[in-house]
């Protein structure tokens, strides 16, 4: 609080006149986080596999406004309305798709720490190529396996990586738990 008063330009007193305190503070930018999130997508008569995907992209874009905040979205417990509303959207949709409320619930924890996890690398990876070369240069002897994945590719494409890796996921959980007539039984 001390911080945010001092970049304010206000006493750290006057703060807690608006936020009650850190932990509100944070509910506060996790609110303009995730309500930031299309949650329209679900209501299309699109296959479900296709709205869960665009739902991740759109939690994706939304933390990706707001990337110096993407870690704090996997340390606080969502508890707002605002917060909880993008995972009752997803929970619809998988519940739609016939998982059992089991399952719908392991997708959508799955599916959100995988949104996560993949965009705090991708902030990570760019404030750190800012301030050093972003390739590693290993030794060929110990790492030949390394070297010849390095040469023959121009870099890291982080949006090709979260398409496949959400794609496997959503085939997993949908495709696994939908084609044997609609079941729901774990894969």
């Amino acid at each position: 609080m001390r911080n945010l008063a001092r970049e304010v330009g206000a006493g750290v007193m006057s703060l807690y006149y608006h936020v009650e305190d850190k932990s509100a503070l944070y509910d506060l930018v996790l609110d303009a986080i995730l309500g930031g999130i299309d949650l329209t997508i679900a209501d299309s008569d699109a296959p479900a596999t296709e709205r869960i995907e665009q739902m991740a992209r759109a939690y994706r874009t939304a933390l990706l406004e707001h990337p110096h905040a993407a870690s704090l979205v996997a340390q606080k417990p969502l508890r707002t309305p605002t917060q909880l509303r993008p995972v009752e959207v997803m929970l619809g949709v998988l519940l739609d798709a016939g998982l059992s409320p089991c399952c719908a619930l392991q997708a959508v924890n799955v599916l959100g720490q995988f949104v996560i996890g993949t965009t705090t690398m991708y902030v990570n990876h760019l404030i750190d190529s800012e301030y050093h070369d972003d390739r590693v240069k290993p030794d060929p002897t110990e790492f030949p396996n390394l070297m010849s994945v390095f040469s023959s590719t121009p870099g890291p494409d982080w949006d090709a990586d979260f398409d496949a890796g959400l794609a496997a996921l959503v085939n997993h959980f949908v495709g696994s738990h939908t084609s044997n007539g609609g079941s729901s039984q774990r894969a």
